[in-house]
């Protein structure tokens, strides 16, 4: 059952298309106007409102902000109260129909990939390729040539422009947009309003509600992965649930420089708990392993190979880990907001979109590339609606989150759970948009993980 663990696809009853064998021992979840086929692994929680409409979250859902109970605030969304969404944080897509009508969304940082088909009556799905399964379609040539490009294998993190995939016609839903499952448009719900001036003092409660509401949830739940390395991101996290009595297994991988490993050592025996090396020199071998990778190249979209990393975390996790990965910090800290970048445009977000993605390589690209890679950008900020009213965000912000959060991550988390459920630490609108009303004092640069830290944990922060 690895193939497309904690999977879904949807699509409106009157769609056809092909259901392979191992979709058979899927769950089918049937209502009046749609057809879903939901991995049994994946958590499926439904809701019917007073006027009929059904409320589908696939995937974990937590309250994390405000005083409403989950069904409080599902019920919101149903009645098409968007603010609600700001509440949830997890792993998780809320579908919400009414008839032959319904709206999908997904969690802040769209770490529950939502990929869809262009058009009208969209299939829609956790991974790319298991609509081109269920579809029939063919890896573009197009695209797979752009990625065997000098200039896209000269990326040290590499994902596709935009929210482009490997087959054409389909492509991600974008964190902050909603997806209309009879037009296949897309709508922009946030952001809603202007980012209000905020102090370290008013992110710090935000920050401490959501990690306690975390906390809480985790505990009876799972057996929380967390990676220990020298990264603020995850130090903040770790300082944080270490403080709340949440009991972690850590992993660190090998692969960093001498002077950062050898404090690892350290900090692991003043956390306490379980902590393992993964050592990436060490490739295990086998049929499950072989199966384990099969499953991992298709969970990705045919866009990382054939990860290895699954398969060589799987030997030291269990059934009941949950990978609680440290992301989120830096659409905080706000690496590509046009302050920051003050060399790029900030009036032509089409342009800004590109620098942002290409960076230096822009440089030197070659026609072809650029061309892709702009069309790709176009396409994107059209359907993730960069026209609506931004309230005064930073394009640049947006870009940072709902781009390479809302693409890259994602697949990372498909990638994960292949063999353990995975989540971004730090999820929530609510956490973001504090920060982001911090004076640029505060805000930019490695201090403000550092305040955390150093509240939380002032003896790890010393380490």
């Amino acid at each position: 059952m690895r193939e497309y663990r904690l999977g879904f696809i949807g699509a409106s009853r009157r769609r056809k298309f092909d259901v392979p064998p191992f979709l058979h021992a899927w769950n089918r979840v049937l209502t009046q106007g749609f057809k879903f086929f939901i991995h049994p692994e994946a958590q499926l929680y439904r809701l019917q409102d007073s006027s009929g409409r059904v409320i589908l979250v696939i995937g974990d859902v937590l309250v994390a902000h405000g005083g409403r109970t989950l069904d409080e605030n599902l019920l919101a969304i149903a009645s098409g109260d968007r603010e609600s969404l700001d509440d949830l944080t997890g792993r998780f897509t809320v579908v919400v129909l009414d008839g032959d009508e319904g709206q999908v969304m997904n969690d802040p940082l769209g770490s529950q990939a939502v990929f869809r088909t262009l058009g009208e009556s969209p299939v829609f799905s956790s991974h790319a390729s298991l609509i081109a399964d269920c579809m029939d379609l063919g890896v573009s040539r197009r695209i797979k040539k752009y990625m065997a490009s000098d200039e896209y294998r000269a990326r040290v993190t590499r994902f596709l422009p935009g929210d482009l995939t490997l087959y054409d016609d389909v492509v991600h839903l974008i964190p902050n947009n909603e997806l209309d499952l009879r037009s296949g448009e897309s709508t922009r719900y946030w952001p809603r309003e202007s980012v209000a001036s905020s102090s370290f003092e008013d992110l710090l409660s935000v920050w401490d509600e959501y990690f306690r509401a975390y906390v809480e949830y985790i505990e009876p739940r799972y057996v929380p992965v967390i990676g220990l390395t020298g990264g603020l991101d995850s130090r903040a996290v770790i300082a944080t649930v270490h403080s709340m009595s949440l009991r972690a297994q850590y992993l660190t991988w090998d692969k960093m420089p001498v002077e950062e490993a050898a404090r690892i050592p350290v900090l692991a025996e003043h956390l306490g708990g379980g902590h393992s090396w993964v050592r990436m020199d060490e490739r295990p071998t086998g049929d499950e392993i072989d199966e384990i990778r099969q499953a991992a190249k298709s969970a990705t979209g045919l866009t990382r190979g054939t990860p290895l990393l699954p398969a060589q975390i799987a030997q030291v996790t269990g059934s009941r880990s949950l990978f609680f990965k440290g992301l989120g910090g830096e659409v905080m800290r706000g690496p590509f907001n046009s302050r920051i970048k003050s060399n790029l445009p900030s009036d032509d977000v089409e342009t800004l979109g590109y620098a942002l993605y290409a960076g230096t390589v822009r440089r030197s690209a070659g026609a072809e590339y650029e061309s892709t890679t702009r069309s790709a950008i176009s396409g994107y900020l059209e359907r993730a609606n960069y026209g609506a009213d931004l309230h005064g965000l930073d394009p640049g912000d947006l870009i940072y989150w709902e781009q390479r959060m809302g693409t890259w991550t994602a697949i990372q988390h498909a990638e994960f759970s292949v063999v353990l459920n995975s989540h971004s630490a730090m999820n929530s609108r609510r956490i973001f948009s504090t920060a982001w009303g911090l004076p640029d004092a505060e805000r930019f640069g490695p201090g403000l993980l550092q305040r955390l830290i150093e509240h939380y944990d002032p003896e790890f922060a010393r380490i």
